[in-house]
């Protein structure tokens, strides 16, 4: 689902999107087709595959073949297409670098979602959205050093009505009249029936309740026979988007999947009980963070402990700080984040704006990049409180300090640029987010944000420094006109602006 609701935005802006997915049981095939989408199907395995536990990933099995059959399957497919792939984007947790570095000589470059961090990729770009514990860190050693990466839910790929109404839709403020049961599209536990029941327990006929399950769900007609009787009980099915019910909900139950970006998206509290073991790292994150209830996994759940949950809920006086919470969390502005990632080039159009509060976050995750730290003058990571003083004082610095915030059109932030007066010369700096490296675009980063200082200070010398053995940003400066010479260690690059 999140492939899909990313291939509608990479469509909507001119790009060609075709399917590959093998036909297991429970399959989307069917759905992605109607969205009007090429579907290339491979056929499910015959056989039971039994991989080595100490070469596959523990998801091997998933596949339904052996990563040989698969990557091989995967390339005749391709091979039939009119051109050769700008990106192949891969979403499974069975595939591996072996399966990666099979195919990337037939594509231009390769784009991993993960939730795991249990394997190591050979990608150009990987996209974790989720919240857990060691998130920077965690493909340390699993992606090459070049791979850009997009960690964390503000890289969520929501629908775009989430980002739509993230601004729109007011905080929760109690009481509680209305919950919205979703437990995803399969639900072999029917924790909907169980949710249900707990909530029709309560005995509270004022309360509506929205409960969203599949039709092809073997537990629909026991859901519908459940409600007979009970006007405030709706079941829906199909729906193409949840953000209504969203909306329109004071608190959900639901499982710890894509779900929980869109709930926290709308500023929706959750009771959460998740239902698969890649679910769990997250539910704890968000547990820990106060964004949601968590009350365990499927199995050891009962229909009581959901009731008394929502009971201690219907008194809570701090639902409108809880729902708050959520929405700042998640801006729903994800999928653009990653469209521009995918998509950017040395031509895209870009626009400069100056610095404000709110890029505070952005700017520290900026500088405390391991690439950008090695190629500083000064190693060490920079702590939040330090950063936080830094960029209070240059914000505060109107005069003498210029720190521009480049852009796409989508207005997705591709760097910074920043200006600083040193006696009669300023000296200048500039970073490049990670995902948007070795894509050409670091020279019209900088050229903009040179040609948005020059409007107040033409005529001026600008100075910079730059580590020897950052040789790309030594071509940047040279591409520019800068005037480079050895200084200790560095090359000094000047110019008349």
């Amino acid at each position: 689902m999140r492939c899909l609701t990313l291939a509608g935005v990479l469509r909507d802006r001119g790009a060609s999107v075709s399917f590959i997915c093998r036909e297991h049981d429970g399959h989307l095939c069917d759905r992605i087709e109607e969205q009007g989408f090429i579907v290339h199907r491979l056929r499910k395995g015959a056989d039971p595959v039994f991989p080595s536990p100490a070469f596959d990933p523990y998801h091997a099995p998933w596949l339904g073949v052996s990563w040989e059959e698969d990557s091989e399957e995967t390339r005749r497919i391709i091979s039939t297409l009119d051109r050769k792939p700008d990106w192949l984007i891969v979403d499974h947790y069975a595939l591996d670098e072996r399966w990666e570095r099979y195919l990337r000589p037939y594509v231009s470059r390769i784009f991993v979602i993960d939730d795991l961090a249990d394997r190591v990729h050979d990608c150009d770009l990987l996209l974790d959205q989720n919240l857990v514990e060691g998130m920077e860190t965690r493909y340390d050693e699993k992606i090459p050093s070049s791979c850009g990466k997009m960690l964390g839910p503000e890289y969520a790929l929501l629908q775009p009505i989430y980002s739509e109404l993230h601004d729109k839709i007011p905080p929760r403020e109690g009481p509680i009249r209305r919950i919205l049961i979703f437990f995803g599209g399969v639900d072999q536990n029917n924790l909907t029936g169980i949710a249900l029941s707990a909530v029709m327990e309560l005995n509270h006929p004022d309360i509506k309740v929205d409960v969203v399950i599949s039709k092809k769900s073997p537990f629909y007609n026991t859901i519908r026979d459940q409600i007979v009787g009970r006007p405030g009980i709706v079941v829906h099915s199909n729906l193409p988007s949840l953000a209504p019910l969203i909306a329109k909900a004071d608190l959900a139950i639901g499982a710890s999947g894509t779900t929980c970006w869109e709930r926290l998206c709308l500023g929706l509290p959750t009771i959460v009980i998740t239902t698969a073991e890649n679910q769990k790292a997250i539910a704890h994150g968000l547990k820990e963070q106060g964004l949601v209830k968590w009350l365990g996994n499927a199995d050891t759940v009962t229909a009581n402990m959901i009731r008394e949950s929502i009971s201690k809920l219907l008194s809570r006086r701090d639902i409108r700080d809880w729902s708050s919470q959520c929405s700042q969390r998640v801006d729903g502005l994800g999928v653009m984040r990653v469209f521009t990632a995918l998509t950017i080039s040395p031509d895209t159009a870009l626009h400069v704006r100056r610095a404000k509060l709110s890029d505070e976050k952005i700017l520290l995750s900026w500088a405390n990049d391991p690439l950008n730290r090695k190629n500083s003058f000064t190693l060490d990571e920079i702590s939040p409180d330090r950063h936080h003083q830094w960029f209070y004082d240059k914000l505060r610095d109107v005069e003498n300090v210029f720190l521009y915030i480049v852009e796409s059109e989508d207005k997705v932030p591709i760097g910074q640029v920043r200006f600083e007066r040193k006696s009669e010369i300023w000296e200048i700096h500039y970073s490049l987010a990670t995902e948007f490296r070795n894509r050409g675009v670091g020279r019209p980063l900088l050229k903009a944000g040179l040609c948005a200082f020059r409007k107040e200070h033409e005529g001026v010398i600008i100075f910079g420094r730059v580590k020897e053995e950052n040789t790309t940003s030594c071509k940047v400066f040279e591409s520019l006109n800068f005037s480079a010479k050895s200084d200790g260690g560095g090359v000094a690059y000047q110019r008349l602006l």
